[in-house]
């Protein structure tokens, strides 16, 4: 399975290509105010609902870093509050790294890179990454969605221009890994 790793530096292609060391970064290294490039409001969010969690302010409920939570037949100053079953919205850190579906120099551009390198195994990748980082991560595209509901695969249309592939393991710090 072929992917493509956009770089900022032309000269760290060499560790892609050679084998050495890599960074892997946190999600949240990610994280901005708004959509620029590389960078979104909603990286790192897990919000797994049938109701966006954050609407209930208007009912006098805040709820954050929650996991799981039901709740049905409650009202607000006699308004119905929508019922939820094992909503879910939190924060999640962990090691993603970033591939693209697609050799394109207009995303690259969009992005802010300077090389590509191809990658002609992913599954040979992840299996090296996976003993470098000490835990087995998960591999696959990201899917876009026009909805609220986010997670470490799951993001907005608005990010669909970056064709993304990503590897994501549940981490809290950044590590530098020796590539072959």
């Amino acid at each position: 399975m072929e992917k493509y790793l956009y770089l900022t530096e032309v000269e760290w292609a060499d560790a892609w290509v050679n084998g050495g060391e890599i960074p892997i970064s946190l999600a949240s290294r990610y994280l901005s105010d708004s959509r620029d490039g590389i960078f979104t409001p909603d990286e790192n969010l897990v919000h797994d609902s049938s109701y966006p969690i954050p609407s209930f302010r208007q009912f006098g409920i805040h709820l954050e870093n929650v996991k799981n939570v039901t709740m049905s037949g409650n009202t607000f100053n006699g308004k119905k509050i929508p019922d939820v079953k094992n909503a879910s919205y939190y924060k999640e850190d962990g090691l993603i790294l970033s591939f693209c579906d697609e050799l394109d120099s207009k995303i690259a551009r969009r992005m802010g890179k300077k090389a590509c390198v191809k990658i002609s195994d992913m599954h040979q990748l992840k299996v090296a990454l996976d003993t470098e980082v000490g835990s087995k991560g998960v591999m696959k595209s990201c899917s876009y969605t026009k909805g609220f509901q986010r997670d470490h695969f799951l993001k907005s249309t608005e990010d669909s221009w970056q064709k993304e592939f990503r590897l994501f393991w549940k981490s809290n710090k950044s590590v530098w890994v020796t590539i072959p």
